[in-house]
């Protein structure tokens, strides 16, 4: 049986956008999805409010863990196509951190078209903002911002730092748990200590 997608198709997804929007003006600051459309396992519904707002028939997307009623049920709402290697998407939906693959297997775009690079998708275990956790600055970052991000692989923070060398190139992030969504584009920088 197919699951619905967002109640008010245009309307919801309108709103997803502008708090997407917002996440990446404003990155490593949580925010609140406005409304989470129903979604198959392994996806969560902040995980499937994103691939319904950002992707359309035009876009790749690889499934970290492509099962068959989730692949139905994106293909079906979305329209999109299922990239068969990292390299080759878009996006790409991680619903298992710790075994997902090297940050450099995503496209990272090229020198001349440095916006043909991916954005991940990230399901983590909790996002927590406050005092502890790893600090953030960079554009739209009044000083630095300090967030927790539960479930990653323990050498992620190693990784991304070393693709922040290749800037313009590189991935921009969209961390999901429960209904926050907290963006990390490629401009954003990890503060050491």
């Amino acid at each position: 049986m197919m699951l619905a997608a967002f109640a008010h198709p245009v309307f919801d997804s309108q709103r997803t956008f502008r708090e997407l929007l917002q996440a990446m003006a404003r990155p490593a600051v949580p925010r609140e999805l406005p409304v989470l459309p129903p979604s198959p396992a392994p996806i969560a519904p902040a995980a499937m409010a994103i691939v319904l707002t950002l992707c359309d028939a035009t876009t790749s997307v690889w499934l970290q863990q492509a099962e068959e009623e989730a692949v139905r049920h994106v293909r079906f709402h979305a329209g999109l196509k299922l990239a068969e290697q990292p390299r080759h998407a878009d996006f790409a939906l991680i619903t298992d951190p710790v075994s997902m693959p090297p940050l450099d297997a995503f496209a990272l775009g090229d020198p001349r078209y440095p916006d043909r690079s991916a954005s991940l998708v990230i399901q983590v275990a909790a996002i927590r903002a406050g005092d502890s956790g790893h600090r953030f600055s960079g554009p739209g970052i009044r000083d630095t911002a300090t967030v927790a991000i539960d479930e990653l692989p323990a050498d992620f923070w190693q990784q991304r730092t070393a693709l922040a060398a290749q800037l313009p190139l590189g991935i921009d992030l969209y961390l999901v748990a429960g209904q926050q969504v907290l963006a990390l584009p490629r401009t954003t920088r990890l503060l050491e200590g």
